[in-house]
């Protein structure tokens, strides 16, 4: 992936709220990154797909 510049404009995007369960299901999963993953409170929100379709730099 080409590092561009950051959009000087907010980006947007529709996806579905995800119910939490699947939500800290897909969280709970080392990936690999430096962090380990954080855990899912009920005060957040989950939106997105699963399959990880779209975000706002490829929609």
């Amino acid at each position: 992936a080409e590092d561009l510049p950051s959009p000087r404009r907010l980006q947007k995007l529709e996806v579905p709220i995800m119910a939490q369960a699947t939500c800290r299901r897909l969280y709970s999963i080392d990936m690999g990154r430096a962090l380990p993953p954080r855990p899912i409170q009920d005060d957040m929100i989950c939106a997105g797909y699963p399959q990880g379709r779209k975000d706002t730099c490829k929609v």
